[in-house]
């Protein structure tokens, strides 16, 4: 039996991620716009005026179960997701703007096809499996494009010829392999840090047995009182971790979520955890922890963009890009080529 070599694991790996690629590209490149698509497909979320703290505090109160997001400058409206994952998105007088039920519009779709294939935990060991895969293919098609002989000019040239022509094959596999290569970076930078999401634990695990130093940081005091309501819990965020932010509450077993400025995860991984008597239990301030923790907090916001401004989003939706033209141009080289062998014989 022969074994396949490098091209060909290159060409069936590609032919098996193909659709998948697709799928989590343009999901994905969507959703680096979510906000901007919430706002389009419903303008009463354009609010002029975003809601404060008190009135988000007030209407957190009429909710049992779920977790609440905290306004932003981006997202100035207060959001509620229950249990039964239905979002309540209100404004600054705590007039109810919108209901979006689980899976009820496009946007929805977006988010859970993107996250895990609306499978829940089986969609996301399905993902992590296609993202290492999907590595292995971008690897093999840098070896294959690397130039033995002659320039990496020669090697990146593209003759444009009409796709549909008899020429149309040299510039589908010369698009292909320019757009591999000089894409390479920003693609593995995607994969790497969406499948790392979806072994999250284990990631975590790893960087802080490589990087446990854990520096010292200031402790704060505790208050005692019972705090029964989140205008309470949230007026202690700032004594308890000064120049952070609540940016999530989660409203069954009270807990809330805070940022720091130089924080890069855009819902903060620092927590202040409340006793069953109501009482500050629990402080965790992410400065605090491991090195490896807080390198694996950094993960999922280069993935999304939460970080490096205009350039770095330009970067991750060339990624993008890049990921709809390859698949794209991978398999419209390969009907071809495998017309014509059709036809020749």
């Amino acid at each position: 039996m022969v074994k396949p070599n490098l091209t060909q694991w290159h060409r069936w790996l590609g032919l098996t991620l193909s659709l998948w690629m697709l799928l989590m590209a343009i999901s994905g490149s969507l959703l680096l716009f979510k906000n901007e698509l919430l706002t389009l497909f419903y303008p009463q979320l354009d609010l002029q005026q975003p809601v404060s703290v008190t009135e988000a505090a007030h209407i957190a109160d009429g909710f049992s179960s779920g977790y609440a997001l905290m306004p932003t400058a981006d997202r100035p409206w207060f959001e509620v997701v229950n249990a039964d994952k239905s979002h309540f998105y209100y404004s600054a007088t705590g007039e109810l703007l919108l209901e979006r039920p689980y899976l009820g519009d496009f946007v929805s779709w977006l988010v859970e096809l993107h996250h895990h294939l609306a499978l829940n935990d089986l969609g996301k060991d399905i993902l992590g499996v296609l993202g290492l895969s999907s590595l292995l293919l971008v690897f093999t098609g840098l070896i294959r494009w690397w130039p033995r002989r002659g320039s990496f000019r020669r090697a990146l040239a593209i003759r444009w010829a009409n796709p549909f022509s008899r020429r149309g094959m040299q510039t589908l596999w010369q698009l292909h392999r320019c757009v591999g290569a000089l894409l390479f970076i920003p693609i593995v930078i995607v994969l790497v840090t969406g499948t790392a999401v979806m072994y999250a634990a284990p990631v975590k695990s790893a960087l802080t047995y490589l990087l446990p130093f854990q520096p010292q940081v200031k402790e704060q005091s505790l208050p005692r009182q019972p705090l029964n309501n989140w205008t309470q819990r949230l007026a202690i965020v700032s004594d308890v971790l000064p120049a952070a932010e609540a940016r999530l509450l989660y409203l069954e077993n009270p807990q809330i979520r805070a940022k720091h400025d130089a924080e890069w995860h855009p819902n903060g991984r620092n927590y202040i955890q409340f006793s069953e008597q109501n009482t500050v239990s629990n402080v965790i301030d992410e400065r605090a922890t491991p090195l490896g923790n807080q390198v694996s907090n950094m993960i999922y916001p280069t993935h999304v963009a939460a970080v490096g401004g205009s350039f770095y989003l330009i970067v991750v939706l060339l990624s993008g890009v890049a990921l709809i033209l390859l698949p794209t141009t991978g398999i419209w080289f390969y009907v071809k080529r495998f017309s014509k062998r059709s036809t020749i014989r």
